[in-house]
């Protein structure tokens, strides 16, 4: 499997995966209120106690906001966050890393539940900053719920 242009054994991408969970764990809480803080919202720390709170604005602020080579990354990062979060509180779920060999979210950091639900925020995120404007989070969340 490659990542950043590097070829990457399964257990060596998972091993290192895992090794960086905690990393990620820590550094999502204080990126998605920083992201809340530059968009401008109110009380932008209740984005991670309370994320369907924003999930309007969220929409309206980025439904016709042209996502540029530059930007995208940046916006799927923090979009992706924000999902997760989103999951973590609709479904009372944690994040974990897939390490399902068979599962197409194998080695992602995905958001599950104590059922089969696996659910990738970030390819979610990709998806919707792929998408052309105008665009809808609500939608594209709605769309991808379905298939879960």
């Amino acid at each position: 499997m490659k990542v950043d242009g590097i070829e990457y054994s399964p257990e060596h991408l998972l091993a290192r995966r895992i090794a960086g969970f905690d990393a990620f764990r820590l550094e999502r809480l204080p990126v998605l209120r920083d992201f809340s803080k530059i968009l401008g919202f109110d009380q932008p720390h209740e984005i991670l106690i309370m994320p369907q709170k924003f999930l309007p604005q969220l929409d309206s602020y980025f439904r016709n906001a042209v996502v540029s080579d530059e930007d995208r990354v940046w916006i799927i990062t923090r979009i992706g966050y924000y999902i997760g979060e989103y999951l973590v509180t609709l479904y009372d779920g944690f994040w974990l890393v897939d390490e399902d060999h068979a599962s197409p979210t194998f080695s992602r950091y995905i958001v599950g539940d104590e059922s089969a639900l696996k659910v990738d925020p970030f390819e979610i995120a990709q998806k919707y900053a792929d998408t052309p404007v105008p665009r809808s989070l609500i939608q594209e969340l709605e769309n991808a719920l379905v298939r879960y």
